[in-house]
């Protein structure tokens, strides 16, 4: 039944999922409703009419966002897809110690770390934050969510949103799924709640080559009785919470935000850093986040002399397990290849490069997630033996380990990872001894995006290492 007003709701439209709760502040752009004979016609003829969260048809960007937009009632932005095939019939095991949904992860397991997490990105601001993070050696998490917020899809190679994530991967930080539209998935079905992790899956197999095992339910909703951990668990996610909320999405103002600070600091002073880790979520889609809260928690970090890691670093789960390979991605890898070279008219190698597809590494390709190995050898080959990771290393093209250092080096530069073991970096694996590897490709059938070592032991974070962080 197609609506007759401009109102809409249970008795006019059923299309999509059930309704999400969102602010009263984001749905109140969405309030005026349009004529009714323009919203009649819109939907006799388009069919893309959108409803809006206060239940007013209309085509702007308010009435369509993701999740204001009531996809019951309308087409709205979570019901577009991304390309390419469903990324259902990937396999899944459920491999390392970190647990797996139905149980739910609250806390990190490595003293000394603190594990800073953003949520609902990359938006506007995301771009300054990787800046930032740099500056400070630390690693973060980012909780990506594909099409949210009225943003177009992560996937969409014309938008800036697929290079902020290959960028997020080549620093060394961890990529997580948020969902494709930011849905509560307490309030929807099996199958809706199914189509949003897939979607999110296909998205970021676009661009990086496969996927994330680690998620963090939107609205931190996902009640058991709702059947939503049980479904998680059976996508083989590992379902992230926190234990320090700084709960900036309330504290958005230059004087608000001292709010912010002071729960961080509440839970951080009193702790020895010897006998304490924090979980900490943010979101990278507010300004005073970025440009305030963020450089606190990231010198309150250093000056406690806390590590700055990955959800999965403060976990001890080795890089491998973080995300699953699938062989239909990336899937515009070619495309932005040639994008890439065009844009670079100096002849010099483009600053985000494609991840390798057949082994081999060089201009505007890297090894960098990929399958074979993290390490871009002198041949122009992946791998993670000596010969690839040490001396002739190409770190403008993958990871490098030099013998003379202690820390894992990508495209460089030192990531801040404590100084023994050796082996304790994200993405390093075990060195061997075979130095006729780094002439020729790697042969991989991993599933994962990162080619595992003969032993990932060696990867735990030295619980009782510390280093300042700058």
């Amino acid at each position: 039944m197609v609506a007759k007003a401009a109102s809409c709701g249970a008795r006019t439209s059923r299309i999509g999922v059930v309704p999400s709760t969102a602010s009263a502040e984001r749905a109140s752009v969405a309030r005026l409703p349009v004529s009714p004979s323009t919203a009649s016609l819109r939907m006799r003829t388009t069919r893309r009419t959108d409803i809006s969260l206060t239940g007013y048809c209309g085509s702007s960007k308010a009435h369509c966002r993701s999740p204001d937009c009531q996809i019951d009632f309308g087409h709205c932005d979570a019901l577009s897809s991304p390309e390419g095939p469903s990324t259902e019939k990937i396999r899944r095991p459920k491999i390392g110690t970190a647990p797996y949904g139905p149980n739910v992860i609250r806390s990190c397991a490595v003293p000394g770390t603190i594990a800073l997490t953003f949520d609902d990105g990359p938006r506007e601001y995301t771009e300054e934050l990787l800046g930032l993070l740099e500056r400070y050696n630390a690693k973060a998490t980012f909780f990506i969510t594909g099409n949210n917020g009225g943003k177009g899809p992560i996937d969409d190679f014309d938008m800036p949103w697929s290079t902020l994530i290959k960028r997020m991967q080549l620093e060394g930080h961890q990529i997580a799924s948020h969902t494709w539209s930011h849905q509560d998935l307490s309030k929807i079905s099996h199958d809706q709640r199914k189509d949003q992790l897939l979607k999110n899956e296909m998205a970021l197999r676009n661009i990086l080559g496969g996927f994330p095992t680690y998620m963090r339910p939107p609205y931190s909703s996902c009640l058991p009785e709702s059947g939503c951990l049980d479904d998680l668990g059976k996508l083989g996610y590992h379902v992230v919470l926190y234990d320090l909320d700084t709960s900036d999405y309330a504290h958005d103002s230059p004087d608000a935000i001292q709010v912010s600070k002071d729960i961080f600091n509440k839970a951080v002073d009193p702790w020895k850093v010897t006998d304490k880790s924090w979980l900490v979520i943010a979101h990278d889609v507010h300004e005073q986040t970025v440009h305030n809260l963020t450089e606190h928690m990231l010198r309150k970090i250093r000056d406690r002399g806390y590590h700055a890691v990955t959800v999965g670093q403060c976990l001890n789960d080795p890089e491998e397990y973080w995300y699953r390979k699938d062989p239909h991605g990336p899937l515009h890898a070619d495309k932005e290849g040639k994008e890439s070279r065009k844009k670079d008219n100096k002849g010099k190698p483009s600053t985000f490069k494609a991840i390798t597809l057949d082994g081999t590494c060089g201009v505007n390709v890297t090894c960098v997630g990929s399958a074979f190995g993290p390490c871009c050898s002198s041949a122009g080959y992946c791998g993670n033996s000596t010969a690839h990771c040490g001396t002739g290393c190409q770190s403008d093209f993958g990871r490098c380990f030099w013998p003379d250092s202690d820390k894992l080096l990508p495209n460089g530069t030192t990531i801040g990872i404590p100084a023994k073991p050796k082996d304790t970096a994200a993405g390093w694996l075990p060195i061997d001894k075979d130095k006729d590897a780094a002439k020729r490709p790697v042969k991989s059938e991993a599933g994962s995006l990162v080619k595992t070592g003969a032993s990932v032991t060696a990867l735990a974070l030295l619980t009782s290492a510390v280093v300042l962080l700058g």
